[in-house]
């Protein structure tokens, strides 16, 4: 056997274009005067360390990095790693490499030591460019630990996926939860411990979450450590991490929700990770950089260099998108039908859904109802979606991701986004619903929503359905002020969408639109000339205000990270500095939420360093607490923990009107009402009905009453059960029997029978009622159309208030009243500023939780 010898290549290449240019694998032309531009800016920047580069999505991210790569591969010799969020996309960024473009490229997909010998020297030897997840890349000991490059695309996509290695969830399943939950139960509340263990769903457990103060549970960090040491197990994705953060327990947040507890850091340390460091050159990929410091952090760096937007793509979207929202003027109960109708006609789509069981119930839907429409998910097109691509009618379904496989022209022209969420993690949903600190994640938000409308249309000439259906997501598409943020393309054909959907009258309507569209009749041309004015319009709009807290954010975000490392190397006095800094650059109303939050952490740095022996840090401690309680009242920890810390006296809170535990519930309910005309008719159909003799239309309109105002609103129609009741809190809760008299000549008298059943409503709660402590007040009222009690009656009346129906449909129209007012500056969830004007608005009207219950419980009913 002969020598095998290797030939010297020649690289004369002046430019990644050049290069591509002599490729003859390549299957397609390019690169496009716009990715041609990108990657003559980056020649212009060849040498800095971390760069960044924006192209929307479907616009060729994937090739300007992969050329980019090759160009450094081929010219350096460099070990080139492509990062990816997912095994799939990892695949699907192999197969458009090898062939489409001619560049050799090998997927690292799985665990380690099953990776090819063969592919593993490729890669070190810098024959090919290695394809592999974020997830892969960022784990202990990873087989990329010596590269030169490293791309990482859809970075935006990305977070989950790098922190789930500084991050340790322990979910409801085993006895390490149980232990844990137990060392934890002396310092969270009763009611927060019994959500935190809760089998049974219930809608308002399953939507909670809170935080646990770090500095309380110091002197249990050794009993945390050593459940943690013996429950977590071996091998697993918890036990690497807890490989990584065993020393730093105490600089971690713990984050709790039903059946789940979650240790994670503020941001992922990724420079204290030593591959990533020691990179010669880090290049981010992202549909939008966004402004507000979201790169910076998600990714853990500092400096970045961001090259500029060519070609206006900042403004100008590929392809068109047909928004299609069949609930602002169908309902619910036409949902089915629309899917059914609309997959009929493409007979290709793609789900995106939030969970499991989402994709469950539409397999079941589809089984049931389009037995010949082929269903896949996302472990049937992990390798390859060819089988998909080669079905002639089929739909794929993929839960709980806004980035996802490509699906461009006839591959799939219909895209259903099914009650998709927003938030990804706990400590998003914390920040946004619990602080009110939404405007940190605007950015982020925007950017998952359109990864998620751009799933099917991929390039210049592409166009898709895209049919949203549910809530999650749709105020974001719906509100003036959250579409006002999206790009002028994006922007008219969301508002073009929005105005056509508030006119269907039956499915029908909806598919005539859809065979406009997707025929490109004369009818839809006019369409297209509409949203190409629209577009024009909105080119040249600014938003001076939205941008000025953008820079508040990002200036913020500098300060965030050196205030991670800091904190991961136990400098408590940088950290302190540092939190300190952030707080004071958060000068903003809109960001009063955000601002509590770095008070709050402020005041934990505080702590640290008072403990160590540095009594100086005790009063700012003190002060940084006072204020994070000032700026946000519903944290029911918050008060207490100066007194806890500091032996500081507690914070003088004023009497509460209990707003506070209403007002995530009223904005859950407005993110169900997306139009004027749903909330008037929500409104008129609560007034009719408390205006209704029939009782049981009474009964509807006061549990509406109740859900509308923010209240856990119930109305139970089992043996023995009371009428409609509303919980404010655990630990007051309105139990009613309503009684509504046939009114001939005059109203009878309440009869002692109505009063003993009245009288038996609190038992039942107390049996029943799981949301409430032991010692809750459980108030019972009787509303009537009767002004009088029968004699013999009263003495079982002692502990009944009553209330007037006349009396209580006016406070009704009054507080919906509000309630309409308010509606019309709603924008979306977790904006602190808008839950104090609504607050303000509340307490003129007279109508907070408080209000309310002085108004029911004003008069005994043994007292008329």
């Amino acid at each position: 056997m002969a020598f095998k010898t290797r030939k010297k290549e020649e690289f004369s290449y002046s430019s990644p274009q050049e290069m591509y240019q002599d490729n003859k694998l390549k299957k397609i032309m390019g690169p496009l005067d716009y990715q041609a531009v990108m990657l003559d800016k980056y020649i212009e920047n060849y040498d800095e360390k971390t760069l960044a580069l924006e192209l929307p999505t479907g616009s060729g991210k994937t090739l300007v990095g992969l050329l980019i790569g090759e160009y450094r591969r081929r010219k350096n010799k460099e070990k080139v790693v492509f990062l990816c969020p997912t095994n799939q996309l990892v695949n699907q960024v192999v197969e458009q490499s090898n062939l489409k473009y001619g560049l050799k490229a090998i997927a690292f997909c799985g665990k380690q030591k099953e990776y090819s010998p063969k592919d593993k020297s490729s890669f070190l030897m810098a024959e090919a460019i290695g394809v592999t997840t974020y997830s892969s890349f960022f784990a202990l000991h990873s087989f990329f630990e010596d590269v030169d490059v490293i791309i990482m695309d859809d970075v935006h996509s990305c977070e989950d996926y790098i922190m789930s290695n500084w991050t340790i969830q322990i979910d409801g399943q085993g006895t390490t939860f149980i232990e844990i939950a137990e060392l934890l139960k002396p310092f969270i509340s009763e009611t927060d411990y019994k959500y935190l263990l809760e089998d049974e769903y219930i809608p308002e457990v399953a939507s909670w979450c809170n935080m646990l103060p770090m500095p309380l549970i110091l002197n249990k960090l050794d009993e945390l450590q050593s459940i943690l040491q013996q429950g977590i197990e071996g091998g697993s994705s918890n036990y690497y991490a807890y490989l990584r953060m065993s020393e730093n327990l105490k600089e971690c947040n713990i984050y709790i929700a039903n059946r789940k507890i979650l240790i994670r850091p503020w941001i992922a340390p990724t420079m204290s990770f030593k591959p990533f460091v020691d990179a010669k050159q880090r290049i981010l990929m992202s549909a939008t950089l966004g402004r507000s410091g979201e790169l910076e952090r998600i990714t853990g760096i500092e400096k970045i260099f961001r090259l500029p937007i060519v070609n206006d793509w900042d403004k100008k979207g590929l392809g068109r998108k047909f928004f299609v929202f069949p609930d602002l003027s169908l309902g619910k109960d036409e949902q089915w039908n629309i899917i059914a109708a609309l997959q009929n006609l493409c007979k290709k789509s793609v789900f995106l859904v939030p969970d499991s069981q989402s994709v469950d119930a539409i397999k079941q839907f589809y089984e049931d109802n389009l037995n010949d429409t082929k269903v896949f998910d996302a472990k049937d097109i992990e390798e390859s979606k060819q089988s998909f691509v080669d079905s002639p009618a089929a739909t794929v379904i993929l839960a709980n991701r806004f980035d996802g496989i490509d699906f461009s022209d006839d591959e799939s022209r219909l895209l259903f986004i099914w009650n998709l969420p927003k938030t990804t993690n706990l400590q998003e949903k914390f920040l946004i619903t619990r602080m009110g600190a939404s405007k940190l994640y605007a950015e982020r938000i925007r950017t998952r929503i359109i990864q998620a409308v751009g799933r099917c249309s991929r390039n210049p000439s592409d166009y898709s359905i895209v049919c949203v259906i549910g809530d999650t997501i749709q105020n974001d598409l719906t509100k003036k002020e959250k579409i006002k943020q999206f790009a002028p393309e994006l922007r008219a054909e969301i508002q073009f969408g929005l105005e056509n959907s508030m006119d269907y009258s039956n499915v029908n309507d909806v598919l005539e639109q859809a065979e406009d569209f997707l025929n490109r009749t004369a009818v839809w041309q006019r369409a297209e000339e509409d949203i190409v004015q629209l577009r024009n319009e909105y080119w040249n709009e600014e938003n001076n205000a939205e941008e000025q807290i953008n820079q508040k954010l990002h200036q913020s975000a500098i300060l965030e990270l050196k205030f991670q490392y800091s904190l991961w190397k136990k400098d408590y006095k940088s950290a302190y500095e540092y939190a300190n800094n952030i707080v004071q650059n958060l000068n903003a109303p809109a960001l009063n939420g955000y601002k509590c939050f770095w008070n709050y952490m402020t005041g934990c740095m505080a702590y640290y360093l008072f403990k160590d022996g540095q009594a100086e840090y005790k009063t700012s401690g003190i002060q940084c607490l006072s204020d994070a309680v000032k700026e946000n009242m519903g944290i029911r920890w918050l008060p207490g923990l100066s007194e806890k810390l500091f032996f500081a006296k507690s914070e003088d809170v004023k009497d509460t009107d209990f707003f506070v535990d209403c007002i995530e519930k009223i904005e859950s309910i407005f993110t169900l009402l997306p139009t004027l005309q749903k909330t008037e008719k929500k409104i008129e159909s609560i007034l009719r009905d408390l205006n209704s003799s029939n009782g049981n239309e009474f009964e509807r309109g006061h549990k509406g009453l109740g859900e509308l105002l923010g209240f856990i609103s119930e109305n139970p129609n089992s043996t023995g059960a009371p009428d409609p009741y509303w919980i404010i809190n655990e630990n007051n809760l309105v139990v009613s029997e309503d009684k509504i008299y046939e009114e001939k000549e005059q109203v009878k008298k309440v009869p002692i029978s109505d009063v003993s059943e009245a009288g038996r409503h609190k038992a039942w709660i107390v049996e029943h009622e799981k949301r409430i402590t032991k010692g809750a007040n459980v108030y019972t009222i009787l509303i009537t159309n009767s002004d009088g009690i029968d004699d013999e009656a009263r003495i079982y009346a002692d502990d009944i208030y009553y209330v007037n129906r006349k009396e209580y449909v006016d406070w009704a129209v009054k507080a919906l009243t509000v309630i309409r007012s308010v509606w019309n500056t709603f924008s979306g969830e977790g904006e602190s500023e808008w839950r104090e004007a609504v607050h303000k608005e509340f307490i003129i009207a007279g109508i907070t939780p408080k209000d309310y219950l002085n108004f029911v419980c004003n008069k005994k009913l043994k007292d008329i």
